[in-house]
């Protein structure tokens, strides 16, 4: 019995440590957008993802109600060798058209590994659609 009550104080006590984050911060998944639907804006400054080794396998992309944009994203390195990704390889394509990279990514791959990252993309008024990178 006295071990009982001590795992129910640890796990108050746990409870109560435990960070409260504001609601509007809080990541919530966007709704997925149909594999058949491919949009393509004009885009003046037809902005392309630096030629790499790198193989998108899935992507969930995410926001609050701050408008920040979010992708948890499984990327392949498709090289046998070690290749260090960074921001330039990532263009994330939003519902207005626009193309951007991402605000800041910097992780080494080992040859033909597969690693789920969680990628910042800033803050915009519009959702993320898809994401590419180019080979």
């Amino acid at each position: 019995m006295p071990l009982l009550i001590s795992l129910l104080l640890l796990m108050l006590s746990l409870g109560t440590q435990a960070e409260e984050i504001p609601e509007n911060e809080v990541l919530t998944l966007d709704d997925p957008i149909p594999g058949s639907l491919y949009l393509e804006f004009t885009d003046a400054d037809d902005l392309l993802p630096k030629i790499g080794d790198f193989k998108i396998i899935s992507s969930l992309f995410m926001s609050n109600q701050l408008g920040e944009r979010w992708a948890t994203m499984t990327i392949l390195n498709q090289s046998s060798s070690q290749r260090l990704l960074d921001r330039k390889y990532i263009v994330a394509l939003f519902a207005d058209g626009e193309k951007r990279h991402p605000v800041d990514i910097e992780h080494t791959f080992y040859g033909k590994e597969q690693i789920t990252l969680i990628i910042n993309f800033g803050k915009s008024k519009f959702p993320i659609l898809r994401t590419e990178v180019r080979n």
